[in-house]
């Protein structure tokens, strides 16, 4: 079962807590950092390489999709980050935290179904919103390819 590091804030680092461990879990992963039924935990650097997830969701609560991708640079520019397994294996995602992630509500199944998603990609024959979400890495280089 892959370790997923979900992201609800990306400076400084928190993991999600609250129901987003068990939305990773129905999706088929495992979890890291956060707890249900807990707030989100501050995270360091040095929490994340240990942990060495790999799969890394980056889903900032009250962020959309858009804004959420105005700051990757937050991450892709720490010395840590081009060293975790999920960035080498381009396993980075992220999602409208403020439409599926950050707030209780109506699309819990279909944000563990984005979840699902992006831990086993084509192994799942999902059809889910793809304007709720974003591989980090198919966006950043389309972005370098006018």
């Amino acid at each position: 079962m892959p370790w997923v590091a979900v992201l609800e804030w990306l400076d400084p680092l928190m993991g999600a807590g609250n129901w987003t461990p068990e939305l990773v879990r129905y999706a088929g992963g495992k979890s890291l950092f956060g707890e249900v039924g807990h707030h989100s935990p501050y995270l360091s650097w040095e929490d994340m390489q240990m942990a060495d997830p790999d799969v890394i969701v980056l889903g900032p609560c009250g962020y959309s999709l858009e804004r959420t991708m105005k700051d990757v640079p937050l991450l892709s520019h720490h010395p840590i980050w081009q060293e975790l397994k999920a960035v080498r294996e381009r396993n980075i995602y992220a999602i409208d935290g403020n439409q599926y992630l950050n707030r209780s509500g109506p699309r819990l199944v279909e944000s563990a179904e984005m979840l699902a998603q992006m831990i086993w990609k084509e192994q799942m024959d999902l059809s889910v919103d793809a304007k709720g979400w974003a591989s980090i890495e198919k966006t950043l280089s389309a972005s370098h390819n006018p």
